[in-house]
């Protein structure tokens, strides 16, 4: 396998502010189709229809962009302790929190459950937006776990929306410790997984009706990401247990067609071995079916040169179930990803979001992204430096304004590319030491949207 990658068998507050400051993305790749990666953002943080903002929102999580066929840029996401789910659109500017006004879909209240958020957005080709949102049931409850959301015009307003409660297609699930699990096609074919067992839920149309939603697969593994390439093969990225030495394992699945049926479905017997957070790892597929996994490799007791590394591994073709038949290329610096990492493809081309540190970097490829040499040398897209300047990391606690030390730091990006540029989304969290405690203390996230128009 080229590049030295480990493989293993297993066991199968609301509103928010325009900021300047830090983020440089002029210079980058520009995206196949004309997105342009680079140019967007002038060093020192604000074009004149791009920028960096934030948004003041305790709680800030679950984040999913998507692009819709006009190039604008959709978002969902919660807020608070996993109590509301947004969705918000926006066509210019989108570094300006003020240009997506954001949308509340559902509380956790109004649908009964302990917990809620989105797990993923797509929009189609007429651009009608899709949304799933789950949660965690109460005690003897089942209702609402998952509930499909969609709308077609007017999107700002929640009375445009459908919601849909399909968790009784197939009881007793939730995306829950999912990281992208839904998919949106052109055609307004909607499908996605559910947490561990994996159970696939798909509708080929009507799909405000529960009759037309199917339940008849599980792949008996706990689903992290799940993409639909431009050919209509269907990868997923799956935890596939532990090894003896606790090292964990990421497995690959695919269907080509009739992914209703579980004939259709394969899962690869070896997986790649990595000992970093799974919620790091990301998948993507480009329009000609060449799929992408991407994961800090974390340090493991084989090819132990790629420890602390960020490996993007690669494939094409009904083969990719031998994973010795990957692709495999390290980019970034030690230890980059382990925060997060977000694959995001446009037809040929992939952009990647990466955390290393105080650091948000921004990378591209227009096409032949399995190759090193394809990819554009990283930018720093968002910064704690410029983070600090934008909001005081110690705002609202304790020791607000008198904090020992303070500094938000990068975490979890999400990537939108669309026709007119890219746009990414992460939910950096602060470390505040206050001089009368011991020990520092983490507070909750807000949102940081960095945006090329």
């Amino acid at each position: 396998m080229a590049g030295g990658s480990a493989m293993a068998g297993g066991s199968a507050m609301a509103g928010g502010t325009a900021t300047a400051g830090g983020t440089a993305m002029a210079g980058g790749s520009a995206m196949a189709g004309g997105t342009a990666m680079g140019g967007g953002m002038a060093g020192g943080g604000t074009a004149s229809t791009g920028g960096v903002g934030t948004f003041i929102r305790v709680g800030f999580y679950n984040q999913y962009l998507a692009a819709g066929p006009d190039g604008s840029m959709h978002l969902t996401f919660l807020d608070g302790a996993a109590e509301r789910a947004y969705y918000a659109h926006c066509d210019v500017r989108c570094g300006d929190p003020a240009s997506w006004s954001p949308v509340l879909l559902k509380s956790n209240t109004q649908l009964g459950l302990a917990t809620v958020g989105p797990y993923g957005i797509g929009v189609d080709s007429t651009g009608r937006v899709h949304i799933l949102l789950s949660g965690v049931t109460t005690s003897g409850q089942s209702a609402n776990a998952l509930v499909y959301a969609t709308c077609s015009s007017a999107c700002g307003n929640v009375a445009s929306w459908t919601f849909l409660d399909v968790s009784s297609v197939s009881s007793g699930h939730n995306a829950v410790l999912t990281e992208r699990p839904f998919m949106v096609e052109p055609s307004g074919r909607v499908s996605f997984f559910t947490s561990d067992p994996g159970v696939y839920f798909a509708c080929t149309s009507g799909c405000t009706t529960l009759s037309n939603w199917s339940a008849n697969v599980s792949l008996n593994n706990g689903v992290l990401h799940a993409a639909v390439d431009g050919t209509g093969v269907t990868h997923v990225l799956l935890r596939g247990g532990t090894t003896a030495a606790n090292e964990r394992i990421l497995k690959y699945a695919r269907c080509a067609s009739n992914c209703t049926v579980p004939a259709s479905w394969q899962i690869s017997n070896l997986g790649f071995l990595h000992n970093a957070n799974d919620y790091s790892a990301s998948l993507t597929a480009t329009a000609s079916g060449r799929v992408f996994i991407a994961y800090n490799q974390g340090v493991i007791t084989v090819s132990t040169s790629e420890n602390q590394k960020m490996m993007v591994n690669s494939c094409a073709g009904a083969n990719c179930l031998d994973l010795n038949t990957w692709s495999s290329i390290s980019l970034g610096v030690l230890n980059e990803g382990v925060e997060g990492a977000w694959l995001e493809a446009s037809d040929e081309g992939v952009a990647l979001a990466s955390v290393s540190q105080f650091d948000l970097n921004l990378r591209g490829c227009e096409r032949d992204c399995h190759l090193a040499a394809s990819w554009v040398a990283g930018v720093v897209a968002d910064s704690a430096t410029a983070m600090n300047a934008a909001l005081p990391p110690d705002m609202g606690t304790r020791c607000s304004g008198t904090s020992q030390s303070a500094s938000w730091w990068p975490s979890l990006p999400a990537v939108g590319v669309s026709s007119r540029g890219v746009v990414v989304v992460h939910n950096p969290y602060a470390i505040v030491k206050c001089p009368q405690d011991t020990n520092p203390f983490r507070v909750p996230p807000i949102g940081r949207v960095i945006s090329t128009f």
